[in-house]
């Protein structure tokens, strides 16, 4: 008979594998723990099993020489599944045992078992022994028997703590790598604006330029400067979002208006890369948001879809309210690697595409659009085909009546 689910298994399995043991060589610790677990006990048979959630493996084993078996057939997952010592005098001739394998074809008649438990209260396998013919242990061995188990998995959870060090560890150095990039691309970010905005005072300054020439290198000037001051904004908002969370002057808006305005905000950008926009923006839908945060985040996605759209390209924005308030961004740019899709919204994180085409960014926009959207409790999806595009959805809810 199989044993029972455990109520706790899915985060029972997740504490085992953060021990990282499963299909490690063998260890002295173990074997130590499976030769007096033998010994003390008298059997021929004893394990250090560890149930996974499709097969049992064998840490340690005296007795035998298999490394594992199936779950379906592990006595041992009747004692995790019960979260206590399980001895069975006689396997024969108990219902849940009688027409098992190791009873049937490998004779085993006698089974003890003490869980593992973890500090968190979770049974991830025992230690156990078994014999091949019907008996009874001692109380004696019985109390060294879960003396065993408690000393293996206290082995475990060093393991289990060893393992959880190493990823924050790695963590720390990723976050290390995150932080030398975001400054390296922020540094670019500021300098380049401010060089192109210094060139261009020097030759006004030296009164040469006539005046439509001034105009032209005013309107540079004009874009560059706000192209730091949206930095600058987005810089310190991700600083607050940090330290005191995203606050929004809720009021009620048109989210079909606000995707207007950024579409029309972000043409000449477009019409520069000679990229087609068409906005669906033309039914009213009436939604309960602060509109300079919801025009900040459909900015960043709109510049995002004309940053990775080549030149000839097609975006569509369109609006839609039929079941709840949705903004959907569509472009036919060169689109977003699977293994990037994930950490699209990560503080600091720039796709490989971006790297690869040495896009201008500093890797907070989607955290910031992120952010937004979540303040103002809606969702935000975004799928991808290399070569193909991307599509970004985002939905609000609705404004109360």
């Amino acid at each position: 008979m199989k044993a029972p689910v455990p109520v706790d298994e899915p985060q029972r399995v997740a504490a085992l594998r953060e021990t990282a043991i499963l299909d490690t060589p063998p260890e002295a610790e173990f074997d130590d723990i499976a030769v007096l677990a033998s010994e003390i006990c008298g059997t021929p048979i004893a394990l250090v099993s560890l149930v996974d959630a499709d097969r049992q493996w064998f840490k340690a084993r005296i007795g035998t020489d298999l490394p594992q078996t199936g779950r379906d057939v592990s006595m041992c997952a009747h004692a995790v599944a019960a979260r206590t010592m399980l001895e069975v005098d006689d396997t024969a001739g108990d219902a849940r045992f009688a027409d098992n394998p190791l009873v049937t074809e490998q004779g085993v008649r006698f089974y003890a078992g003490a869980p593992l438990m973890m500090q968190d209260g979770h049974a991830i396998g025992t230690v156990c022994v078994m014999d091949h013919r019907p008996r009874e242990l001692t109380a004696d061995q019985r109390r060294a028997l879960r003396s065993l188990a408690r000393h293996a998995a206290a082995h475990l959870e060093l393991r289990r703590y060893a393992a959880r060090v190493l990823d924050a560890a790695d963590r720390l150095r990723e976050l290390d790598r995150l932080k030398d990039s975001f400054l390296a691309s922020v540094s670019h970010e500021l300098r380049t604006p401010l060089s192109l905005i210094r060139g261009y005072l020097e030759v006004l300054l030296d009164d040469g330029a006539d005046p439509d020439t001034a105009r032209r290198f005013h309107a540079v000037m004009q874009r560059n400067a706000d192209r730091l001051l949206r930095l600058i904004d987005d810089l310190l908002l991700v600083a607050r979002m940090h330290e005191d969370g995203l606050e929004l002057e809720s009021t009620s808006a048109d989210l079909s208006e606000l995707a207007f305005q950024v579409v029309a905000a972000s043409r000449p950008l477009a019409e520069h890369k000679r990229i087609t926009v068409v906005e669906h923006t033309g039914t009213p839908i009436a939604i309960s948001g602060d509109p300079r945060r919801l025009s900040q985040a459909f900015s960043h996605l709109l510049f995002n879809a004309i940053k990775f759209t080549p030149e000839g390209g097609r975006i569509a924005v369109v609006t839609s309210g039929d079941d709840e308030p949705v903004l959907t961004v569509m472009d036919t740019g060169v689109g977003i690697p699977q293994a990037d899709l994930p950490f699209l919204f990560d503080r600091f994180h720039r796709s490989s595409t971006s790297d690869l085409l040495a896009t201008q960014g500093s890797g907070v926009g989607l955290t910031i659009v992120k952010a937004i959207v979540d303040a103002h409790r809606g969702t935000i999806t975004i799928e991808s085909e290399p070569d193909e595009g991307t599509t970004v959805r985002v939905t609000l809810p609705r404004a109360l009546p």
